[in-house]
């Protein structure tokens, strides 16, 4: 971290930088009828408003950025669910040569909840660089390093640094065809080392995208991405005679494995009017997480999940009527199928909102 910190400071020192205020905002209103993805359907309408601001520092070589975000969840029934989110940062990207371009960056982000689940705060320290490399103007490559410390004030037994490494290539062709193939390596360090459960695991994660042209302004895009983890752990607690597991209070990504494929369609029907649709299919298998029936008693020694998803977003420019102003209509559905009866659930989220920059 501090390495990075220097070069910020160098950045600064050795280049001419001219100045540029960005605020951007946007107001959304979701309607879900399963707020907690669960078996026990509990449904409510959500108010979510952010407001981004950024301050940039740019010379012919490079651009550095100090930004602030932030919004809110706001629940209309269920009040205690609501959450307030910010996120402090500064991203630098150095051009280092015509083909070359390196990206640091340091950001600082809290969650903070209502009610009860205000036990479910938590910070989070994050770094990174990355290389981007350009062998032609049709194949680049991306390598770099990300590193997050994940602090859960109330649940220290939970708190942890991963560490990601990660390769990226991407390429377009005369057929007007792309393609993304990139892998990464995580690892997951508790703090609190404890001698069972271990305090490591670590996690390999492959991905390809093929993008089509198949007509004028319309697009189709197929993609495949394979999760494994090559060391696992997972942690729990009791309370109340109940036992909690990380994954069920803060969606661990190192708690399963598993694969994921989809394909989109996406059409410009104008300069100003676009749909996307998306067809997701994903398995996951926690292989720690044992089912519960519930009364509490084990009756399968891991759980397992098949989910479907679709969704449709229209976009709409509306510049026209006033500048930077633009309005988004979504609707997503989920069916996840498990062997755990309480997260066998269907899922539908209606939303629309507005994205304004100034």
């Amino acid at each position: 971290m501090k390495t990075i910190i220097i070069i910020f400071a160098l950045f600064i020192s050795s280049t001419v930088l001219h100045a540029q205020f960005e605020v951007s905002s946007e107001f959304y209103r979701y309607s879900d009828d399963n707020i907690y993805n669960s078996a026990f359907k509990v449904s409510d309408n959500i108010y979510n408003t952010a407001l981004n601001g950024a301050y940039n520092f740019s010379s012919n070589k490079n651009t550095l950025q100090v930004y602030n975000q932030n919004s809110m969840n706001y629940y209309q029934e269920n009040i205690g669910t609501s959450s307030f989110f910010r996120k402090y940062g500064l991203a630098d990207n150095l051009r280092l040569s015509d083909e070359s371009q390196l990206n640091l960056g340091i950001n600082y982000s809290i969650k903070n909840n209502r009610e009860v689940f205000t036990l479910l705060d938590f910070t989070q320290i994050s770094t990174y660089g990355n290389m981007r490399y350009s062998f032609s103007e049709t194949d680049v490559l991306t390598g770099g390093y990300i590193y997050n410390y994940n602090n859960f004030n109330n649940f220290s037994l939970f708190s942890n640094s991963v560490h990601k490494t990660f390769l990226r290539f991407n390429s377009s062709f005369e057929t007007e065809t792309s393609l993304m193939l990139s892998c990464a390596l995580s690892a997951k360090l508790y703090s609190a080392e404890l001698g069972n459960p271990a305090s490591q695991a670590y996690q390999l994660n492959l991905y390809a995208q093929v993008g089509q042209s198949i007509a004028e302004n319309t697009g189709l895009s197929l993609y495949f991405q394979l999760k494994s983890n090559l060391s696992q752990v997972t942690r729990s607690f009791v309370y109340d005679n109940t036992l909690f597991y990380q994954d069920e209070l803060f969606n661990d990504v190192f708690s399963n494995e598993g694969y994921e494929t989809g394909i989109s369609f996406t059409k410009l029907f104008s300069s100003t009017l676009g749909l996307k649709a998306e067809l997701v299919y994903t398995k996951r298998d926690y292989s720690m997480l044992p089912v519960l029936d519930f009364d509490g008693n084990i009756i399968a020694a891991s759980r397992i999940d098949n989910q479907f998803g679709f969704g449709v977003e229209i976009q709409k420019d509306l510049s026209s009527y006033f500048q930077s102003l633009s309005a988004h209509i979504n609707w997503n559905y989920l069916h996840n199928n498990s062997n755990d009866t309480f997260y066998k659930y269907d899922n539908q989220l209606f939303s629309a909102g507005l994205d304004y920059a100034f």
